[in-house]
């Protein structure tokens, strides 16, 4: 590598996944550049008082995009989900990749999520998402190819799991926030089988990792969990780490029920799609501590957020 300071556009850099990859990033001494549609928000205001360089504008703003991947080497890619538009992240991921080829960028790193795997030969869940995550899934790997097939000469692609942040704020407040108001949670898993949880800090983690090592991690499809757990025990950490003698229930939905919900339209993944069960086996824990070790444990999670969890259930 070059001795000048790697300088990385970084998507998504008010969110989980790239405001820790940009904290990390800038932790090492790199320069990190980012498009953001609110200056004056606190999350980009404490970015930038690190240093984080933001320039105005959105994903679909071609002329910020453009301005914030001027001297950048390498681009961190991402889309949050849009389930009323499957166009749009392919869409923006052609534009952020040919702008990027444009601008100079060498090494890509996209993250989408684990179901993509699903749509891999081999990998085929025994019961296949609805046509509506069918669709996001697909939307997801067109994502991916435009990362592929983008002339880089490093590519990495980043499959992620449940986000142990789910259930903290603010995500806890889309899908989850029965948690707080009703002590339980509805989902689509069983009793015996573990849920492949990951921590967003381990994602930035192992991407700035692939950052720092192109050639090592160029072609990986890496499906991204840090620790399988049962729902109910899962649960039962978070209950424990918020201390109040509460207890939070895992609520496993009968057949009808899922179908119930995927009838009224329900969007959340965890309460209609049955195959999420399957996804147990589409990542490889110990292959990712070889790669790149360290994979928090649900209760490191807790313990490092426990601030954000007494604020999420005692003050909500």
């Amino acid at each position: 590598m070059s001795s000048e300071t790697p300088t990385v556009f970084v998507s998504m850099v008010t969110g989980t996944q790239g405001g820790a990859l940009a904290r990390q990033l800038r932790d090492i001494g790199w320069n990190v550049q980012a498009t953001a549609r609110d200056l004056n928000h606190p999350k980009a205001k404490a970015l930038q008082d690190i240093g984080v360089r933001l320039i105005a504008g959105d994903w679909d703003d071609e002329n910020a995009l453009g301005t914030a991947l001027i001297g950048c080497n390498k681009a961190f890619i991402g889309f949050t989900a849009n389930l009323t538009d499957f166009e749009a992240a392919p869409r923006r991921a052609q534009r952020i990749v040919a702008l990027a080829r444009e601008a100079g960028v060498t090494q890509a790193i996209t993250t989408t999520t684990l179901g993509v795997a699903l749509l891999e030969e081999g990998n085929e869940p025994a019961i296949p998402p609805t046509p509506l995550f069918a669709q996001h899934f697909a939307s997801k790997r067109r994502v991916e190819k435009a990362v592929e097939e983008g002339g880089f000469d490093s590519w990495t692609l980043l499959r992620p799991g449940f986000f142990m942040a789910n259930f903290l704020n603010p995500k806890v407040q889309y899908g989850y926030a029965d948690l707080i108001q009703k002590g339980s949670w509805a989902n689509v898993m069983k009793t015996e089988l573990g849920l492949g949880l990951v921590d967003h800090e381990y994602i930035a983690k192992f991407a700035s990792a692939a950052f720092q090592d192109p050639e090592r991690f160029h072609g990986i499809r890496a499906g991204l969990v840090t620790e399988e757990l049962p729902v109910q025990e899962m649960l039962d950490q978070l209950a424990a780490a918020i201390g109040d003698g509460r207890s939070l229930k895992a609520h496993f939905m009968t057949d009808e029920e899922v179908d119930e919900a995927v009838a009224q339209g329900s969007w959340a993944v965890f309460s209609r799609e049955r195959c999420v069960r399957s996804m147990d086996a589409l990542a490889d824990t110990k292959e990712l501590e070889r790669l790149v070790p360290g994979l928090t444990t649900f209760k490191e999670f807790l313990e490092r957020e426990k601030d954000l969890v007494k604020s999420t259930y005692l003050y909500s």
